[in-house]
Formats: C-alpha cells, sequence, structure tokens
C-alpha cells in the first residue's frame, strides 16, 4: 500500500496487509467468474431447451441455494479456521465449474447437473463472501477497519460491474464453453492466492474441538441467529436489510428486464447500460463519496440519507419511465442510468457504515454468522 493508505498504521503487521490484499484480489476474480458461469449456463440451457421459464427457476435456485447457506452454515467461520473454510469454497467452485466446462466442451448437456452445479455454486458463494468480510477484522487492526471496508465495497462493486460485461465479450465471438472454460482457470487462481495466504489458524481451532455433526449444526445455527435475536440494532438492521434486498432483487431481475424487452427489443444494450449504472454508483460512493459524507454528516446521519437517495433514486426512475414511454432508447437509457446510479450511492452509504459498525461491534465468536 502506498503512504496514507487507509490500511497503513505504525502498528499494523505488513503481512497481514498483503494478506488483505491477497484476499480482496480473490474475492474480485472469484465473483467476476462466478457470474460468468452464471451466464454461461444460462446460454447453455437457452440453447438446448428454449424454455425461459426453466431459466427463471435456475436462477431463482441459485440465489436461494446462496441465501439460504449463509443462515444454515454461517457457524462454520465461527467454528472453523477462516482461511481453511474459505479456501474449500473457492477449491469447491473450481471443481464444480472444472465439472460443468468438461460437460460443455464433450457437448453432453445434462440438466440434474446444471442444477447441481448451480446449488453448488451459491452455497459456495454464500458460505464464502460474508466470511471474506468478517476476516477483515482478524486482519487489520480496529482502526483500520473503516478504510478496508470501503476497500471492499468499491473492489465487489467492480466485479458485479466487470462480470456481465466480460461474459457478454467472451460468449459472443466464443461460446458458452469458451467462458465456461475461462472461468474455471480463474476459479483456480482465487483459490490459489487464498493457499498463500499467511493467517495463523489458531483463533478458530478450539472452537472446532467442541462439537461435531448434527449438533454442531443445529447448535451453531440456532446461537447465529439468537446473537443477532438479543442485540436490538442488529436485528433492526437484518430487517431493514431484508426489506431492501427484497425491493432490489425484482428491479434488477425482473422490471428492468422486461421493460427493456418490450420497449427497445432490438436494443439490448440499454438493459447492460442501465443495469450497470447502479454498480458504477456503488464504485464511486465507496471509493470516495462515503468517507467524505462520513466526516461532514457522521456514520450515524450519512446512513440515513443514504436510504433517502436510495429511496429517491428508484422513485425517480418509476417518474422518469412513464414521462419516458415514448421517448427514444438513448433519453431512456441517460434518465434510467443516472437516478440508479444514484441509488447504487445511496444503497453504498449505508452498507459500508454498517458493516463498518458491525466488525468493530459484534465479537469474534458470532462475528460470520
Amino acid at each position: 500500500m502506498g503512504r496514507g493508505s487507509p490500511l497503513d498504521s505504525p502498528a499494523q503487521p505488513q503481512a497481514h496487509v498483503r494478506d488483505f490484499a491477497l484476499l480482496q484480489i480473490a474475492a474480485f476474480c472469484g465473483t467476476i467468474a462466478t457470474r460468468c458461469v452464471e451466464i454461461a449456463l444460462a446460454w447453455w440451457v437457452l440453447a438446448e431447451t428454449g424454455n425461459d421459464t426453466l431459466l427463471g427457476a435456475l436462477i431463482a435456485l441459485g440465489i436461494a441455494s446462496d441465501v439460504l447457506s449463509r443462515g444454515a452454515l454461517g457457524w462454520l467461520g465461527d467454528r472453523f479456521p477462516a482461511r481453511r473454510v474459505i479456501l474449500c469454497c473457492f477449491a469447491g467452485s473450481a471443481l464444480v465449474s472444472g465439472m460443468l466446462t468438461w460437460l460443455a466442451l464433450v457437448g453432453a448437456y445434462q440438466l440434474w447437473a446444471v442444477v447441481i452445479g448451480i446449488m453448488l455454486l451459491g452455497i459456495s458463494l454464500g458460505v464464502r463472501e460474508p466470511l471474506l468480510m468478517s476476516m477483515i477484522r482478524r486482519l487489520l487492526e480496529a482502526t483500520s477497519v473503516a478504510g478496508a471496508v470501503r476497500i471492499r465495497s468499491t473492489v465487489m462493486s467492480l466485479s458485479y460491474f466487470a462480470g456481465p460485461i466480460v461474459a457478454g465479450v467472451l460468449i459472443g465471438p466464443l461460446g458458452y464453453s469458451a467462458v465456461l472454460t475461462t472461468a474455471f482457470c480463474v476459479v483456480a487462481v482465487s483459490a490459489l492466492l487464498v493457499a498463500m495466504l499467511r493467517v495463523p489458524d489458531t483463533e478458530t481451532q478450539s472452537m472446532a474441538a467442541k462439537a461435531g455433526g448434527f449438533a454442531a449444526w443445529a447448535s451453531g445455527t440456532k446461537a447465529g441467529f439468537q446473537a443477532i435475536r438479543r442485540v436490538s440494532p442488529e436485528w433492526r438492521l437484518a430487517m431493514l436489510t431484508m426489506v431492501v434486498n427484497f425491493a432490489l432483487y425484482p428491479v434488477f431481475n425482473v422490471i428492468v428486464p422486461v421493460l427493456v424487452a418490450q420497449r427497445y427489443p432490438d436494443q439490448t444494450w440499454v438493459l447492460s447500460v442501465v443495469e450497470s449504472s447502479f454498480a458504477v454508483g456503488l464504485i464511486v460512493d465507496s471509493a470516495y463519496l462515503v468517507g467524505l459524507s462520513d466526516k461532514l454528516l457522521g456514520r450515524r446521519r450519512t446512513v440515513l440519507a443514504g436510504f433517502a437517495v436510495l429511496g429517491a433514486g428508484f422513485a425517480g426512475t418509476g417518474l422518469a419511465v412513464g414521462a419516458l414511454h415514448i421517448a427514444s432508447a438513448v433519453a431512456f437509457t441517460a434518465a434510467g442510468s443516472l437516478l440508479l446510479m444514484l441509488s447504487g450511492v445511496g444503497l453504498c452509504m449505508v452498507t459500508t457504515n454498517t458493516g463498518t459498525v458491525r466488525l468493530l461491534a459484534t465479537p469474534a465468536a458470532y462475528r460470520n454468522r
């Protein structure tokens, strides 16, 4: 890190800064590869079946596997060495991607294999992503957490932005088999980067010996939910996050694609630009604006302002859609992109600050849950 980096502090071990950087590179590559696999599988399923309903069901299955595994398996990162769990997730994703790549290359389309593959990739993502966040507190000093959370937010926003673009660039001239092959190689590299981490495994090893089997899963899952329920601010944040996500998913997975398909069926670039603008808002805010807002307003007021900006962006997008129903694709894209970018800024104002407070305030034994 350069002079003046948010991760620099006199007491900060340089090895841990190195490990933090390797972890973010692995997360960036792994997330892009996962998005590419999802898009490649969608093209494969559509090419083989032409069934839009089946495609929607598979996407829902992947999302459900991701979300449910976070609640059911979140205790793994608190009970076992974090580095080992993350490495297993990346290695498992590489194995699954390799299997799907081999099937695609030999032309052996098997729906059951695609279903199992999507579920396993979703579970791997659901287990490793919260742990990649909670690992920040294990690697860095408390004074460096806020800067590290902003860096991670920027990295993940870039990966969400770049994933569909990379897949779109590759899948056109090369086909879904080439995308799957490339994604497999990238995930394997991510696993190698995690293997290079020099993080001591002593922090959670004693916890691993407490229980095993079903009893460990049941007690760990129950304790995680109890810990959230007992802390009123955390419980409120959890409920608020659920409501926000409930509103976000249909906007980007259903409403915007359907709207573009109905109004501009021959101009698919509109969908890419409009949906990418939200990620651009996340990137701009996490890289600069949220830090400035925290200094001017404080974290609490920044979170409140973030919710207001998020809602205003979506409300403005809805009004613009109604007002521009006969407008050109360029006018619709410009208005929708600016307003959704505003929503991305608002969301990042909320998540960066709540994530920082959560990392600093949660006891280590419950941090990942």
